[in-house]
């Protein structure tokens, strides 16, 4: 159990909710709520006290607690192939690889089983959104009644946001509704354009921002600092491009108005003074795989918890990707299947602590030594920020663990800043230059707020410039944290991207093992096709382009 302070850490109760069509039971963050459902609740029974409130948005983070979403699917398989990693072998012989390779069809029994979760969490914080300010105690009650249940509504507006934005990013237009599912509702919907979506996660985050505090319950809850920086980051990807279904990748032509956004969240965030960077990358991470809350720079991290070890509520995070350690060695087994590229972990100047931090160059064999991966294995190195000789001892699973997916960082927040300043005054400012150089002080070890000349960024770039070393800063700093791939989709250059490291890589080597460039069809991947068992329940539903 992590170091959370809250009485439902101890409680015996599970979130149980009733989605109005019957009864249908959510259960909760596991690391709070680690009893499964023994029964249900009617919705119109049910949210009658403050705990009744709580478990039922507790509920609404629980689809986001899965393998099949943060657990493995989105947090770590929908991320690669990119220009810093990719799934090991070539060729699209088991599920994984399809879809990491860029072969992936609306038939991928990843797609239904991600599109289910997201909406089933959209369903559950709806429900909240609706039945909290009906309440007798939201009307009658004390003002600590009114606070805590306004607190509870601003998570759940958060989470409906969060959800929301996720399907939009990863699917492009999809169905839209803002109340919660009853069995007589015509669930054969259209899609609502993107920028619709937008414009009510944009209001569900403002909103949520305002009606939380600053001070979290607990590392897994969201606070303000998280809503507003999770605005910041929709805010960039709604004014950034994405595929259309014209089949061009399109940005809007107002792009600056969302650019302004994301620079007005990020600087109250750094004003505010609630959060500031670890002096230690490397610290953050061995904290994540000792499952230590890092309260300071982890700003919205998913609970993963299973008490026995199994799949449920839990991830592969530290398994999958992690470097390779054999069987039977006092760690824990780590099968490695994501992998770096080698020529990411030389891209790092020399004195980058970050180097060693994100990628591993050994695998652990059966004793515990790691033993250096040398010539070709290079082809082999692994993301390092969650290895199996960090995680404690001894693992309750070969597979699966409790390790937290971390969402936002403030480190994000601050790359987010300088990204918004670039843009916004055609160049960077102080503010900018300010930004990135305390992520790349803290990168080399230095002191966050001194300025370096060793470090910082060379004074004098124009924007173009700026915004490439920027680019580069993100791969650095936030590598394999799942949103990379994102990231180069939004700036146009996922497609480039990739071909110009598939080109770099056989320069490197003729035999490098790496195909995304090759496999790659522009104005298709981008987005991810809407799953076929929609279109089965739902003929009113478009594809998306190219599928």
């Amino acid at each position: 159990m992590k170091n959370i302070k809250s009485k439902y850490s101890v409680a015996k109760i599970s979130a149980l909710v009733l989605i109005a069509a019957g009864t249908t039971t959510f259960s909760s963050c596991k690391k709070w709520l680690e009893e499964k459902p023994q029964s249900s609740f009617s919705a119109s029974t049910f949210f009658k006290s403050a705990d009744e409130a709580t478990m039922a948005v507790l509920g609404a983070y629980e689809p986001a607690s899965n393998n099949n979403t943060y657990g493995f699917y989105i947090s770590l398989l929908y991320d690669i192939d990119s220009d810093i990693g990719q799934m090991q072998g070539l060729g699209f012989t088991n599920d994984a690889r399809t879809v990491a390779h860029y072969g992936i069809g609306p038939s991928h029994p990843s797609l239904s089983a991600v599109w289910a979760l997201l909406y089933k969490g959209v369903n559950n914080a709806n429900l909240v959104i609706e039945k909290v300010p009906q309440m007798d105690l939201y009307k009658t009650g004390t003002d600590a009644d009114r606070a805590n249940l306004n607190r509870i509504l601003g998570e759940a507006k958060f989470l409906r946001g969060f959800y929301y934005s996720e399907l939009v990013r990863l699917f492009g237009d999809v169905p839209f509704t803002l109340k919660s599912t009853e069995a007589s509702d015509d669930l054969k919907i259209k899609q609502t354009d993107r920028y619709v979506i937008y414009d009510q996660v944009i209001k569900d985050l403002t909103e949520a921002s305002n009606l939380l505090p600053w001070t979290k319950e607990s590392n897994e809850r969201v606070a303000k600092g998280a809503a507003k920086a999770l605005l910041a980051r929709v805010a960039l990807f709604a004014g950034g491009y994405s595929l259309r279904q014209s089949k061009q990748m399109e940005r809007p032509t107002n792009y600056k108005d969302y650019y302004a956004i994301a620079q007005k969240q990020t600087k109250e965030i750094m004003d505010s003074g609630y959060h500031s960077l670890n002096p230690s990358y490397e610290q953050i991470f061995r904290n994540q795989c000792k499952l230590t809350v890092e309260p300071k720079e982890c700003m919205f991290e998913i609970s993963m918890y299973n008490a026995t070890g199994n799949l449920t509520n839990s991830g592969i995070i530290g398994t999958w990707n992690a470097p390779l350690a054999d069987q039977g060695n006092p760690y824990g087994r780590a099968n490695s299947f994501y992998k770096t590229t080698a020529l990411f972990q030389k891209s790092y100047k020399t004195g980058d602590l970050r180097r060693d931090v994100a990628v591993a160059t050994y695998k652990i064999d059966v004793t515990g030594a790691q033993v250096q991966l040398t010539g070709t294995n290079d082809a082999t190195w692994s993301p390092g920020k969650w290895r199996r000789d960090w995680q404690i001892p001894p693992a309750k699973d070969l597979n699966n663990t409790d390790i937290n997916w971390v969402v936002l960082r403030y480190a994000d927040v601050l790359l987010m800043r300088a990204e918004a300043e670039n843009e916004m005054n055609e160049g960077p400012n102080a503010e900018a230059y300010n930004a990135v150089n305390m992520v790349r002080r803290r990168g080399f070890g230095k002191p966050l707020g001194v300025v370096d000349a060793t470090v910082d960024l060379a004074a004098g770039m124009n924007k173009q410039m700026f915004l490439a070393a920027l680019q580069q800063e993100r791969a650095w700093e936030l590598c394999f944290e799942g949103m990379r791939k994102a990231d180069l989709i939004r700036w146009n250059m996922l497609g480039s991207s990739l071909r110009a490291t598939e080109k770099a890589l056989k320069t490197y080597r003729s035999n490098y093992p790496y195909q995304a460039g090759t496999n790659f069809v522009d104005n298709k991947f981008e987005l991810f096709p809407i799953p076929q068992s929609e279109f089965e329940v739902n003929p009113n539903l478009k594809q998306n382009p190219n599928y």
